[in-house]
């Protein structure tokens, strides 16, 4: 989970660009169209922050690559966004975009972290998706 200013040159960059823009696309697609800036102190500032106009409800989006999986940063941040609520108590939808070859290891991450399970993690989406110019790996089976 990298900054939002991330240059185009490098891969990790350039990917982390085409998931952000997909997400965005998503979002804007169900209607989540205007974008908030919602800086708490103390707190991690959004990647992604929208606002439906209609309903008003508010969703945050983050985007992972395979290298986040192992930051503590991006541990804290999926935990952190993951567990919002609004003032009425009810969840914040929080959307996830991440490669489609890792997305197995992102929903194992999600349990393991407490985000997901059973019972817990119904306002947690993610939103698998191929990253253009990368090989997908073969799985031996």
């Amino acid at each position: 989970m990298g900054s939002t200013t991330a240059s185009t040159s490098d891969p990790e960059g350039a990917a982390r660009l085409h998931l952000r823009r997909e997400l965005e696309a998503h979002l804007d697609g169900l209607g989540y169209t205007s974008v908030r800036h919602i800086n708490r102190v103390g707190a991690p500032a959004a990647e992604i922050a929208r606002v439906s106009p209609v309903r008003g409800r508010l969703v945050y989006g983050e985007t992972v690559l395979r290298a986040d999986l192992r930051r503590r940063r991006c541990h804290d941040r999926l935990r952190f966004f993951a567990q919002r609520y609004t003032r009425r108590r009810s969840q914040i939808l929080f959307f996830v975009a991440v490669e489609e070859e890792c997305r197995d290891e992102l929903e194992a991450l999600l349990v393991e972290l407490g985000i997901r399970g059973a019972v817990r993690g119904g306002n947690v989406h993610m939103l698998s998706v191929s990253i253009p110019g990368r090989r997908r790996q073969r799985s031996s089976a």
